[in-house]
């Protein structure tokens, strides 16, 4: 037998139109100051959002990683938020070319880049996961996307990452390692993104193959050949790090995404 349907009071959908307004309200209101605690828990700690001002509405600030700085200034759409999405703008001020731009919308099971435009020193990364590897490399980090969907299985889009004047300090080697400008240009594909790298300039030949999935996190799959033979104690580094693999060492990373 059919149920006859439900008719729902006007005034229930009033007020529930009131109360989505008073939620956006409040988060329009509130202190830009508030969004240091989920960058402090999503980062472990390890990176905070320092000198906030305006609102998490519409804020800036200052993220802190260590002794790096980068300035950040943003919008956030409200009416996304009822649907459980965040729908992010990264905005770039005048004189401020060091700010990432762009938009970032997140949903449940889904991320989207578009016009993504950001310059981030090397070494931030590796202080923001609370490793060691914020004291042994240098140089800044290019990232660009016009248009990256991670909807697992059907990704679809490409980005581009340049880690200009790349260096690296080895494991019993006293200087760093110049490795030149690397290039990453991934290309989504199903369930996930992949592409190849290489590098120009600098003491080794970089090769290689990078992948990032939701299963098996980020991958990365190099050859690294000294470009000088006789650098014995570059050569004895490499060693230390990967397989030989004809003039070269294969070195290997994983990095789960959970």
């Amino acid at each position: 037998m059919k149920r006859p349907p439900v008719d729902v009071p006007r005034s229930l959908l009033i007020l529930a139109a009131l109360v989505a307004t008073v939620a956006l309200f409040a988060v329009k209101l509130a202190p830009a100051s508030l969004a240091d605690a989920r960058v402090a828990a999503m980062t472990k700690g390890n990176v905070h959002l320092a000198d906030a001002d305006g609102t998490l509405w519409d804020g800036r600030g200052i993220l802190a990683a260590g002794a790096m700085r980068i300035p950040v200034a943003w919008r956030i759409d409200g009416w996304p938020l009822l649907r459980r999405e965040l729908h992010l703008h990264l905005v770039r001020g005048e004189g401020a070319s060091a700010s990432p731009k762009g938009e970032i919308a997140i949903g449940r099971e889904s991320v989207a880049l578009r016009d993504i435009d950001a310059t981030i020193p090397a070494a931030f990364f590796g202080t923001a996961a609370g490793t060691s590897v914020a004291l042994a490399v240098g140089g800044d980090v290019e990232i660009n996307a016009s248009r990256l969907d991670w909807t697992p299985p059907a990704n679809h889009g490409d980005a581009r990452i340049r880690w200009r004047s790349a260096s690296v300090t080895a494991p019993g080697r006293a200087q760093a390692v110049e490795l030149g400008d690397i290039t990453i240009a991934l290309r989504a594909d199903g369930d996930h993104l992949d592409g190849l790298v290489s590098n120009a300039g600098g003491e080794l030949d970089v090769r290689g193959n990078a992948a990032l999935s939701a299963l098996s996190g980020v991958q990365l799959s190099l050859v690294l050949t000294p470009r000088r033979a006789d650098d014995r104690d570059l050569a004895r580094a490499l060693s230390m790090l990967g397989a030989p693999e004809g003039d070269g060492w294969r070195v290997a990373w994983r990095v789960p995404l959970r």
